[in-house]
């Protein structure tokens, strides 16, 4: 059963109802609070055939998605500097929306050369 409280969230933040929406069964996505260098953020992730998909929620409007190639994800980091394919970052309901319009990680057209990240969007593993 949905509570009050989560309808009235979705109505006064629309963008919530989006993120209620990745974090579904069946979609894949996994959502855990954590700690990224002392800030309080929702951590998401959905590990594909070939690719992970990162979403770092530091607030409404501080939002950052990510996708990654597995290899580059799993164990230890080969370098002190994460590559991604594609990253957004922006407010939760834009980034969404341009998680969503990403080409499939088979489509010729999704990003396929890996670039540095601009921004913290992956777990810390070095500690």
């Amino acid at each position: 059963m949905i509570s009050r409280e989560y309808f009235e969230a979705v109505h006064s933040h629309p963008a919530l109802a989006k993120l209620a929406s990745l974090a579904s069964d069946g979609t894949g996505w996994i959502f855990l609070p954590v700690s990224l260098a002392g800030v309080q953020c929702l951590y998401g992730t959905r590990e594909r055939r070939t690719v992970t998909e990162t979403m770092t929620v530091r607030g409404l409007h501080d939002v950052t998605v990510a996708r990654l190639r597995n290899e580059d994800c799993r164990g230890p980091r080969r370098s002190s500097v994460s590559a991604v394919l594609w990253e957004y970052t922006g407010g939760l309901s834009d980034a969404i929306d341009e998680l969503h319009a990403l080409p499939d990680p088979d489509d010729p057209l999704a990003p396929k050369l890996l670039r540095p990240s601009s921004s913290m969007f992956v777990i810390d593993n070095r500690r």
